[in-house]
């Protein structure tokens, strides 16, 4: 299993290592596909400036979940199964049809 790297501080510079404060610009992306409980991913992107050494990088800033079960996906449960229709179709009919 590979190992995570440590999640940086998105405020500071990658390459001086000062705290920026300035966000030039601001986005949202959405993941295109919902995880196990039904809920959409929302990450805040920025482009941040370094004051001291003028660096610019993007960062995201946050991430949100939204929709789905939130109350079982709270506790870690698996959300309840929702009933589907049953379709059932016999072959000889199908072939006595044509």
């Amino acid at each position: 299993m590979a190992r995570r790297k440590k999640q940086r501080d998105p405020y500071v510079c990658p390459s001086c290592g000062a705290r920026a404060g300035e966000v030039e610009k601001t986005w949202t992306l959405v993941s295109p596909l919902p995880d196990k409980y039904g809920r959409i991913t929302i990450t805040v992107m920025a482009v941040l400036s370094c004051r001291e050494c003028g660096y610019s990088w993007k960062a995201p800033i946050k991430k949100m979940k939204t929709g789905g079960d939130e109350e079982a996906a709270s506790r870690g449960e698996e959300p309840p199964k929702r009933p589907g229709q049953v379709i059932e179709l016999d072959l000889d009919e199908i072939l006595r049809g044509e």
